[in-house]
């Protein structure tokens, strides 16, 4: 009978995992990928390397036109500027009885030279290896091209220069991207681009896919995406965007972006292999659903939101009408209201009711955001949530409830209207200005602020004081949702690992933040004077709250929860401080210095230099650790020929050979004019020109010797200035740092700057 029963328990699982793609071939890839070769920023040897290892896997598995398609410039459209590179596009093909392709890929880049990047995204890489070993041994109607992009961390540089160059596009009918396959949560389907989302009818397909095998945890995170829409650079993205930039169904699936990806803890130790097979299996069963073709409905305009495991999909259309109809809702309710508006003689009326409630939300804010400190200063650390966020929201809480009383506390000393239409009439006009102005950036933004003015209007209707609280909690939900989204973690984390501005920068932000929420959460603050005097009772008991034992009973509850979190650890294994010691030299003065810079403090740092050991009790986040002369053989050496013709303008032809006594991180070769002009440039490497200066540049470790041509014009001047700057790994002057839970991030930046006179070249 135990048996039967086993075997009865064992069917669903056995069942839904019949996909042959294999945990352990993945994970032996991906062990190669983020362990034997290591970090693989854009270009480096690294990523060559792992290139070259997947060719070799595709070329075991029988897969045919096995190539590298090479990049030599990734351009980067936030800056408008362009680096050398040796990138590429790994590409293997596995024929079917069709030309019809469908595309399978993931980047085999990491975000930097200290990050392993198993996750994000060996895990990715080493999902597609083994989906062409698994998909290599079957027939297919549809032809498949194994992809791994190089450059995705740099901006898409590969999967951009694909879909550009790929000769068969127009037979491109289908992409899966695989971007992180971590298994210690959700999987996301990620659907958003510039130009529009993916098909509908291939995410149905996807959460449909997922289930059959038996799978939970697919989850479209709706509040993260909308305010990621709303940044300059449209959000967060995969190789899959560019796809759908040409109008070609794509999707990609991504684990838990709260991992610690961009950070040298996105490594083997930390990568959870459970993730591989769900990953894996999804895409597998993607692949055989639409073997034999796709629909032909291509990318959409949606607002997603995902109840239960249904997507629900809402043309952006009907987010523009409810915003409309809220907005004319709420006007019909603020003429109702008008109706029983209790101070109609001017008289009557308090001046400047809504500066007054205005100042209350700043000390409430204030509260709020300087609760954080508290902590911090008991246990000697800028940023003590970074291990465990999630209790500070909780004291964040109690730090409002706290600001709330003192505010009702304060509230009987200055004149308050009653009358709640002037309320409701303020908070209208403050939403609308939100609506208007994030209508400026998108619908999908603009319809927080709408669903927040929708359930105001609601609370100012009904009549039942319960209802209008309820009514009036929901209203700022979806506007603090978007905030405090699903990736909040991993914004805050990501704002707080790299800030290294100085003090009076962080008392600008902390003052920021306050202004901000305050600004935010207004108009529900407004809102809430509305229906307490439209209920004509004392809501929610706020008279008892402001008596001392209300402030005592929140105060204790805040202060109860400060000490259990001053005793919680503020970085951990996985989430540790970053330490960067920069250490730079100007080659024109011989002149060096060392400094140390974190966004935490960098106290208990031990600095353990050849002639002494220090150890850093100072509170301060930037020190300089010591200056020095260098005065040993540079690290850089530069030959020049030169070409140079004169007349009213000036021409030059150099030929640069530059030697590096290390392969540099990064290198700048820079002509500038001062206030002449530069024109004419051209150059066989990729360069970046403005009216004054040209600039080439290499990055993520090029070789050692370089040679530069170029050619360009000055207009009435003879002389231009040519500066070298290269970044290194290595450090110049030996040091050793060492703190607990610390990631060391080492930089030298050598610099030189010379000027060449038409005379001197010629």
């Amino acid at each position: 009978m135990k048996r039967l029963l086993f075997f009865i328990l064992l069917i669903p699982s056995f069942v839904f995992s019949q996909t042959p793609f294999s945990t352990e071939s993945a994970l032996s890839y991906l062990k190669h990928l983020s362990v034997t070769i290591g970090a693989r920023p854009m270009g480096s040897p690294n990523e060559r390397q792992a290139m070259v290892y997947a060719l070799d896997k595709f070329r075991e598995f029988g897969l045919t036109d096995v190539s590298i398609m090479e990049i030599a410039a990734a351009d980067n459209d936030m800056t408008r500027s362009s680096s050398n590179t040796r990138t590429g596009v790994v590409i293997g093909v596995l024929h079917g009885k069709t030309n019809r392709i469908i595309v399978v890929g993931g980047h085999i880049d990491s975000a930097g030279p200290e990050i392993p990047g198993a996750n994000d995204d060996g895990s990715g890489a080493a999902s597609v290896i083994e989906l062409a070993r698994v998909l290599s041994k079957e027939q297919h109607q549809s032809t498949i091209v194994f992809c791994l992009f190089g450059g995705e961390e740099a901006g898409l540089v590969g999967s951009k220069y694909f879909v550009q160059h790929f000769q068969q596009l127009d037979s491109v009918a289908l992409m899966l991207e695989l971007d992180m396959a971590n298994g210690s949560g959700w999987l996301i389907p990620t659907l958003d681009s510039r130009q529009g989302n993916t098909a509908p009818w291939l995410v149905k397909a996807a959460y449909e896919e997922y289930q059959k095998l038996g799978y939970t945890g697919l989850s479209y995170p709706t509040h993260f995406f909308t305010l990621m829409s709303a940044m300059p650079s449209g959000g967060v993205g995969s190789d899959h965007e560019p796809f759908l930039e040409k109008n070609i169904p794509a999707i990609d699936f991504t684990s838990n972006v709260n991992d610690p990806i961009h950070t040298p803890q996105d490594d083997f130790d930390h990568f959870q292999p459970s993730g591989l097979k769900q990953s894996g299996d999804l895409v597998y069963a993607l692949v055989h659903r639409f073997d034999d073709g796709v629909p032909k409905e291509r990318n959409d305009r949606y607002y997603l939101v995902q109840i239960g495991h249904t997507p629900i999909f809402f043309p952006l259309w009907t987010l523009s009408v409810f915003i409309a109809l809220t907005i004319a809702f709420a006007l019909g309710i603020l003429l109702i209201v008008r109706r029983r508006r209790t101070e109609v003689e001017r008289g009557q009326r308090p001046v400047l009711p809504a500066l007054k409630l205005f100042l209350f939300a700043l000390l409430i804010q204030s509260f709020v955001w300087l609760s954080e400190n508290i902590v911090g200063f008991l246990k000697g650390t800028r940023y003590p949530w970074v291990a465990q966020p999630e209790g500070y929201l909780l004291l964040g809480l109690f730090a409002a409830l706290a600001g709330i009383v003192v505010s009702l506390k304060l509230s009987p000393r200055i004149h308050l209207s009653h009358d709640p239409y002037r309320w409701f009439l303020r908070s209208f006009v403050f939403l609308l200005v939100f609506i208007l102005l994030l209508l400026l950036i998108n619908v999908k933004v603009a319809l927080s602020p709408a669903v927040g003015l929708f359930f105001l209007a609601l609370a100012m209707m009904v009549r039942r004081p319960w209802l209008k609280f309820l009514f009036w909690i929901l209203a700022p939900h979806f506007m603090y949702r978007l905030l405090f989204s699903e990736g909040f973690d991993f914004i805050g984390r990501s704002m707080a690992l790299h800030a290294t501005q100085p003090m009076w920068m962080y008392a600008v932000l902390n003052a920021f933040y306050i202004l901000f929420f305050a600004l935010w959460s207004f108009p529900f603050l407004l809102g809430f004077a509305a229906i307490y005097f439209d209920s004509k009772r004392d809501l929610l008991w706020l008279k008892r709250w402001r008596q001392w034992s209300g402030l005592a009973g929140f105060s204790s509850a805040f202060l109860l929860c400060v000490l259990f979190l001053a005793f919680l650890p503020s970085y951990s294994d996985e989430w540790r401080s970053t330490v960067n010691i920069d250490q730079s030299v100007d080659l024109n003065t011989g002149k060096g210095k060392i400094v140390a810079r974190s966004s935490e403090y960098l106290k208990n740092l031990a600095v353990h230099f050849p002639e002494k050991d220090t150890a850093i009790s100072a509170w301060d986040r930037e020190l300089l650790l010591k200056e020095f002369t260098f005065d040993r053989t540079p690290w850089i050496h530069i030959e020049r020929t030169s070409i140079v013709t004169s007349d009213s303008n000036t021409t030059f032809d150099i030929l640069a050979k530059i030697h590096f006594k290390y392969r540099p991180l990064s290198f700048t070769l820079t002509y500038s004019a001062g206030r002449n002009r530069i024109d004419s440039v051209s150059s066989t490497n990729s360069f970046t020109s403005s009216d004054h200066s040209c600039s080439l540049r290499w990055q993520y470790f090029p070789d050692t010797s370089i040679m530069v041509p170029i050619h360009f014009r000055v207009e009435k001047a003879d002389s231009v200035t040519e500066t070298i700057e290269a970044k290194f790994i290595e450090l110049i002057e030996p040091v050793r740092i060492e703190r607990n839970l610390t990631n060391i991030i080492p930089r030298s930046t050598i610099r030189r700057d010379e000027v060449l006179r038409a005379k001197q070249l010629q």
